[in-house]
């Protein structure tokens, strides 16, 4: 790579785990029923009777797998359990497919596995019955956290106010780079450019980034996401004037600084969204905290240190 990735804030945990969920519960329903059921023990699918046409739909049969079929319902059971704000994500025809082919793996690698007897190792049985409590556990959390007061207003402005630095968007330049392996290499790009060819051109022909497919354009990178090279020169370099060289581990850059923004404070409003997802996280973890406490006092649960390991033993021929 040219340069560090930005770092970006992740939202979707919940769609992580439903995946995780997926890979896990499948195997144990494969046998036992022709049809897919997906999160069948974490998800209650209250389907009216909308007609005939309606409930041909919901039984297409979308794929099958031997004498095991994957229908319309299953994949729209797997978009309703995830958190509706998501949710279109599932529902467009190039995500519905991503997600179909995500299932029929899982159903002939799962299926091979089965075939293979993989399910009977005494450690796999462990694992399995580990992931079933695990899942228990998530659904008995889930139920109780239903009713959990949503954050509101005045706690999201709080929350603003008080992490603001959060969401300000750093200086950022629109950066073009010629990087090159040797430092007579950088000269000779500088040479050219003072002759006055065209940077892109350049690029195209000698740089050793893949950027030089886009004539060695890097786009907007904010403050922090690259090399400490490159970024002092790059945020302080005059804009629309080559410079260079500049050594980095990857080699040797020729710079050009397109355009600059400057640090930028993102508004309320821009924010209200994320906080609020973010308070409502906190507080299921808080709940989860209380919940977890509270049976571990009434269930007695009583957690002992680990003995310190022994020391190694001597080798032979060592001191005694």
């Amino acid at each position: 790579m040219c340069y560090k990735p930005v770092r970006n804030v992740i939202l979707g945990k919940y769609i992580k785990w439903l995946s995780l969920l997926v890979i896990k519960e499948i195997r144990q329903k494969m046998k036992a029923r022709p049809v897919l059921y997906l999160f069948v023990t974490m998800v209650v699918c209250c389907v009216s009777l909308l007609g005939a046409a309606a409930v041909c739909a919901q039984n297409a049969v979308l794929a099958k797998i031997g004498t095991l079929t994957i229908t319309e319902k299953d994949l729209n059971d797997l978009a309703n359990a995830i958190p509706e704000r998501y949710r279109d994500l599932y529902m467009s025809p190039e995500a519905r497919q991503k997600t179909l082919d995500y299932i029929v793996n899982i159903y002939v690698l799962a299926a091979e596995a089965e075939k293979q007897n993989i399910d009977k190792a005494p450690e796999v049985q462990k694992l399995m019955d580990f992931t079933k409590k695990d899942l228990l556990a998530r659904i008995y959390l889930d139920r109780m956290s239903r009713n959990l007061k949503p954050p509101t207003e005045e706690e999201a402005k709080a929350y603003y106010n008080q992490y603001k630095d959060q969401f300000v968007t750093p200086e950022s330049v629109h950066l073009h780079h010629i990087l090159v392996n040797t430092e007579k290499e950088a000269k000779a790009v500088m040479d050219r450019l003072k002759k006055g060819e065209k940077f892109a051109d350049i690029a195209s022909q000698v740089s050793i980034c893949p950027s030089k497919s886009k004539g060695g354009d890097l786009g907007w990178l904010p403050k922090g996401s690259l090399v400490p090279e490159i970024e002092e020169t790059a945020f302080t370099a005059k804009q629309g004037v080559p410079t260079g060289p500049v050594k980095s581990k990857f080699g040797y850059h020729v710079l050009l600084v397109e355009d600059r923004k400057p640090a930028e404070e993102g508004s309320f409003d821009q924010a209200r969204e994320y906080i609020l997802e973010q308070l409502k996280f906190q507080a299921q973890q808080d709940n989860y905290e209380r919940i977890a406490q509270d049976l571990r006092k009434k269930m007695n649960v009583q957690v002992f240190e680990q003995a310190t390991p022994a020391p190694a033993p001597t080798p032979s021929g060592g001191p005694k």
